[in-house]
C-alpha cells in the first residue's frame, strides 16, 4: 500500500535540511492550505524558495511539484468523501453524488494556473489542426471536446477508431496541437499515440488523473483531474466529470479569444440545425 504524504513526510523529517523542514512542517500542519497555492505562494508564505520546494517534492518521491500538489489534493479529498450507505435513501445519495462531483471539480480547479492555461490557449488559438484522441472510456471526453470546438473558427479533428487515429497522428506537424486524453495515463495504444505525436514534434495538452503516469511526461502542458474511488463508483467515472469540465474551460478560453467569430459560427450552426428540421 502506498504511504500517505504525512508518513513520507515522518520517514525522512530527520535528514531534511532547515529549509525543506519548513516546507514539511508546513504540510503537516495545513495541507489544505498547501494544495491551494501555486509555487510562487507557496515559497512566499513559507519563507523558502521554488527551488527547494521542488527539491523536497523530489526528496518525497515525486518529479515534480505538481506531482506533490496532485497527491496531496486527492488524499484530502478522500478524506471528505461520504460513502453511499445500502440504507441511503434516494435524495441523500443523489446529495451524496452531487457533492463528491461538486468536490472533484473544485479539486481539479485547485490544481489549474494561469499560467497553464493561457499556453494551452496559444497552442489551440494557433494550430493550423486541432486534434483530439481519447481511446475506450476517454473517447467520450475527446468526443465532447470535438464537438465543443466545431464551434470556433479552428480546423478540428477527431477519430474514435484506434488505427485511424493513429494515422491521423502520423499527418500532425509542428504547426499542429493534439490533445490527449486518458484517465490513467498508462494505456499502451494512447502512449503510441502520444510517442507518434513526438515524433512528429506536435505540441501536446495531456489531460489525465495521474501526474506520474507515463503520458503525463509527453505534455507540454498537462492538466489533471481530482477522482477517488467509493464502493459504488470507480475513481474513472468522477474523473470524467472534472475532464468534462476541463474541456468547458479550454473551450471557452477560446470562444473568448474569437470573439464575434466564434459567435458567427455558432449562429450559423444553429440556423443549419433549424432548417433541417
Amino acid at each position: 500500500m502506498e504511504l500517505s504524504i504525512q508518513n513520507r513526510i515522518y520517514n525522512i523529517y530527520d535528514d531534511l535540511g532547515d529549509q525543506s523542514k519548513k516546507i514539511a512542517d508546513f504540510i503537516l500542519k495545513a495541507p489544505e492550505v498547501f494544495s491551494s497555492l501555486t509555487l510562487e505562494q507557496l515559497a512566499e508564505k513559507s519563507g523558502v524558495s521554488t527551488a527547494t520546494i521542488s527539491r523536497f517534492a523530489k526528496q518525497l518521491g515525486y518529479s515534480r511539484f505538481s506531482q506533490l500538489k496532485w497527491s496531496i489534493l486527492n488524499e484530502t479529498n478522500n478524506k471528505d468523501v461520504k460513502p453511499i450507505k445500502v440504507n441511503d435513501s434516494a435524495m441523500v445519495v443523489a446529495k451524496k453524488t452531487l457533492d463528491a462531483n461538486i468536490e472533484t471539480l473544485n479539486r481539479t480547479f485547485e490544481l489549474m494556473s494561469e499560467e497553464q492555461l493561457q499556453k494551452a490557449l496559444q497552442l489551440i488559438v494557433h494550430a493550423q489542426n486541432l486534434d483530439f484522441f481519447g481511446l475506450g472510456g476517454s473517447n467520450i471526453v475527446a468526443l465532447d471536446a470535438y464537438h465543443k470546438f466545431l464551434r470556433v473558427p479552428i480546423k478540428v479533428m477527431h477519430d474514435n477508431e484506434y488505427h485511424l487515429a493513429l494515422m491521423q497522428a502520423s499527418k500532425l506537424t509542428n504547426k499542429d496541437c493534439a490533445v490527449v486524453i486518458s484517465h490513467t495515463g498508462n494505456d499502451q495504444d494512447t502512449l503510441l499515440i502520444a510517442e507518434t505525436l513526438k515524433r512528429r514534434k506536435v505540441p501536446m495538452i495531456v489531460i489525465t488523473s495521474f501526474p506520474d503516469s507515463p503520458l503525463a511526461n509527453y505534455g507540454e502542458i498537462c492538466f489533471f483531474s481530482i477522482s477517488e474511488d467509493s464502493e459504488y463508483r470507480t475513481e474513472a467515472l468522477l474523473s470524467l466529470t472534472s475532464q468534462l469540465a476541463i474541456n468547458d474551460c479550454l473551450y471557452m478560453l477560446a470562444a473568448q479569444h474569437f470573439g464575434s467569430q466564434a459567435e458567427n459560427i455558432l449562429k450559423d450552426i444553429r440556423q443549419t440545425i433549424i432548417k433541417k428540421h
